[in-house]
């Protein structure tokens, strides 16, 4: 019977010429039934420009307006049961989705130009605009992006692994700036091409989507303001989005008429503008503050048992997952090894990991991180996060690929609740 449905799903419905002109569908176009109801019929369009395959032998258990549930709801109930499954959300040309697994994202995508590998390593700090611009002349459309990276020695091949995490977390925080739109949800385990191992769990990356997120829309209120003018700085080559706000910048306007020429609704021009103002391309400066700055929160106000928390928390997950791999070939062999990976990181985490001293089967002294921690002029509970999750995350490949070690994945998963409190 469900292969039956799942046939007819994918049959092709014909329409007339007129059907197809008031339905919106061009000639390129076809139509699959996606879920049927005695009133309602929920169809999907294929064929066309979208490149976003939808599950077809899955069940689409969930399909709501964003202006009523907010993402947030919906990852918040997807997590707290616990659900596997693929989430879709579209609204006007934005499309994104994201696989979940037992309630955790595993991965994300998005059809956006901002959400692209190298913009969201700029946006985050991995990589200069002088190196994102030198990348992207190398770049050509049958090479990948991250390998360009790798080849120009911008990244070495761990680097960008974690750069495919950030990029994946940054698809998900960018969903909760969506006040609308459309959210489908398919059960059952749909597994993407990448799987990758977050630094998040899901409930924090909901809780820095929503942070994200009123941090844009101050940023928006901001350029709302009619004394704020935008200057674009010729130079630029630019592509999609980003050159069509560029362009229409050059008409010399505010921020309301930018958006209009280029066709974008104000929160998609927002992020844009933050990323073409990270590379320098636009200057955006307001009469009575020449500098253009949005005032932010002083991060370096960081409550200090936060950063002590996250530091212990992030310590006692690496000492669980030594602990096996130590009782199986003693604790000198993982030093060496875990001292060359800190080594490495250092290069991205200097105030944090340069010359740090790993003890016996991988200790880290927690104090002298700690001291560290509290130097550190910028985020410090993320950078914490991120430079030691780039540890986690070797362990954990370390530990299942270890030949001496029977069950590895029943000993990670037994790590779950720790690793969700980070």
């Amino acid at each position: 019977m469900a292969r039956d449905a799942a046939a007819r799903s994918w049959a092709e419905l014909q329409f007339s010429t007129e059907q197809r002109s008031w339905l919106g569908i061009d000639e390129h176009e076809s139509l699959r039934v996606l879920a049927t109801g005695s009133r309602t019929i929920l169809l999907e369009r294929t064929g066309g420009a979208s490149s976003t395959a939808l599950p077809w032998d899955r069940d689409l258990v969930l399909s709501a307006d964003v202006r009523a549930f907010s993402l947030a709801d919906m990852l918040h109930l997807l997590h707290a049961s616990a659900k596997s499954g693929f989430l879709f959300f579209e609204h006007h040309a934005h499309a994104k989705s994201v696989y979940i697994h037992r309630g955790e994202v595993v991965f994300a995508a998005s059809n956006q130009q901002v959400d692209r590998l190298g913009e969201v390593l700029l946006r985050v700090g991995v990589i200069t605009p002088e190196q994102f611009r030198e990348a992207k002349q190398a770049y050509t459309p049958t090479a990948k992006f991250g390998r360009v990276l790798v080849e120009r020695g911008f990244l070495s091949p761990r680097e960008l692994w974690a750069g495919v995490k950030a990029q994946v977390e940054e698809i998900v925080r960018s969903l909760f700036s969506y006040g609308a739109g459309q959210v489908l949800f398919w059960e059952g385990e749909v597994r993407p091409d990448n799987v990758v191992r977050l630094s998040l769990p899901t409930r924090k990356l909901i809780a820095e989507g929503l942070r994200r997120r009123d941090e844009l829309l101050k940023f928006l209120a901001w350029l709302e303001d009619p004394r704020v003018k935008l200057e674009a700085v010729p130079g630029f080559d630019l592509a999609g989005t980003e050159r069509a706000v560029f362009a229409a910048i050059a008409g010399g306007d505010g921020f309301a008429a930018t958006c209009r020429r280029a066709r974008v609704d104000p929160l998609s021009g927002a992020r844009t503008l933050q990323l073409l103002r990270l590379l320098g391309a636009i200057k955006a400066t307001r009469e009575d503050d020449p500098e253009g700055e949005v005032r932010r929160p002083d991060s370096r106000q960081l409550d200090l048992e936060v950063v002590r928390t996250c530091v212990a928390l992030h310590l006692q997950l690496l000492s669980e997952l030594c602990a096996p791999i130590v009782a199986v070939e003693g604790g000198d062999k993982l030093r060496e090894r875990l001292a060359k990976v800190v080594a490495e990181a250092a290069g991205r985490y200097p105030e944090l990991l340069t010359d740090l001293p790993v003890g016996f089967g991988g200790a880290i002294d927690p104090d002298r991180l700690l001291e560290r921690a509290l130097r550190f002029p910028g985020e410090r509970e993320r950078e914490v996060r991120l430079a030691l999750g780039e540890l986690i995350s070797y362990l954990e490949f370390e530990l299942l690929n270890h030949p001496q070690i029977s069950d590895p994945e029943e000993f990670i998963e037994g790590l779950e609740p720790l690793r969700a409190s980070l």
